[in-house]
């Protein structure tokens, strides 16, 4: 099926730390910024101010491009099955970042209908314990998350979530997934801003220019 395979595909760059990981089905694994989102909770420092975003980064791979705010620098790392992975951090706290992942499928995946509806694909970014489904604090799970709202966008299907673990802190974020042929194959593409819930409030409308500013 086409869902394990990408299942398996992702799960080997961005699988979750191996505390987390306990209950998840694989399913869970499909887009998963649960990795990062979890690597990256450490403490928050106090939040710059967010408004226009300046800098254009642009993929020189891939083609692809958006805007970021003043002090982003993406960082590419070239993974050695072929994948690529660009991160920046926000330069006054290191608990916001954007990142985006590219992941070569197979090039009869032209579109994101390959793999489901927008409901079923959202569900996947979600932490998924077993034959429960979503985990869920109150059925006893240790890590939770929440679909706020979802949208397709030409092509695109861009998510809002939360996603926190027991005793941890919610991180807030904002993923954007599409697909974009390359040569004889295709990639997935999926890029996510994320903070800690608490200061979403502030860098919300920056985040999702982020997402809005994506061209390919």
């Amino acid at each position: 099926m086409a869902l394990v395979s990408l299942v398996q595909i992702l799960a080997l760059s961005l699988a979750p730390p191996a505390s987390t990981t306990r209950k998840f089905d694989r399913r869970a694994l499909l887009f998963s910024p649960v990795a990062i989102a979890t690597a990256a909770a450490l403490q928050p420092r106090p939040a710059a101010a967010a408004s226009a975003l300046p800098t254009s980064y642009k993929d020189e791979r891939y083609g692809v491009s958006f805007l970021l705010p003043e002090g982003y620098v993406m960082k590419p790392q070239e993974l050695a099955d072929g994948r690529r992975l660009v991160t920046a951090t926000d330069p006054n706290d290191d608990t916001t970042n954007v990142f985006i992942a590219f992941t070569p499928i197979r090039p009869d995946y032209t579109s994101l209908g390959s793999f489901g509806t927008i409901d079923f694909i959202g569900s996947t970014l979600l932490p998924q314990c077993g034959s429960n489904g979503a985990c869920a604090f109150a059925s006893g799970d240790d890590i939770e998350g929440v679909m706020l709202e979802q949208a397709s966008v030409k092509g695109s299907f861009v998510y809002d979530y939360t996603i926190q673990q027991q005793g941890g802190p919610m991180r807030h974020l904002r993923s954007l997934l599409a697909i974009k042929a390359d040569g004889a194959a295709s990639v997935l593409i999926t890029l996510t801003a994320q903070c800690l819930e608490p200061k979403h409030a502030a860098v919300a409308a920056t985040f999702k220019a982020i997402i809005e500013s994506y061209a390919s």
